[in-house]
């Protein structure tokens, strides 16, 4: 069935509010489903995170990192960093924060984002009807 260019998928943004541990470890963000291509993912903090040792952040669906080593060492509030790697994510999965922490930052909520665009071959318009079909 031959489509029409405007009603193919767009690239959107989808986020989730998180709550970070102040300790390194993974932190569950956004889910996505399978053939989503991800074209950018971000972080932006809600609080300010102070200046210690280390605070950086990966994220990655755990097989492409996305975004590799953030720092938000002394970060203020609503600053938004992101990271540009373009990858498929061939199964359903989440998008996750992977932090290495050394330090005491205290728990830093914020905003997990990603620009994603689902590329799946058997995408369809519901109700279109094949040209052909109309003849």
């Amino acid at each position: 069935m031959a489509q029409v260019q405007s009603l193919r998928n767009r690239a959107v943004v989808v986020e989730k509010d998180v709550s970070i541990a102040a300790s390194s470890g993974t932190t569950v963000g956004i889910s996505v489903g399978a053939g989503t291509v991800v074209l950018a993912v971000g972080f932006e903090p809600y609080d300010t995170v102070p200046d210690i040792t280390t605070y950086t952040m990966d994220i990655t669906d755990g097989t492409t990192v996305f975004a590799d080593d953030l720092s938000f060492d002394n970060t203020a509030a609503g600053v938004i960093k992101v990271g540009s790697t373009v990858g498929v994510v061939a199964a359903a999965d989440t998008i996750d924060i992977v932090t290495t922490i050394s330090g005491s930052p205290g728990v830093i909520t914020g905003r997990v984002f990603a620009v994603i665009v689902d590329v799946n071959a058997d995408w369809d318009v519901p109700g279109a009807v094949d040209r052909d079909q109309l003849a």
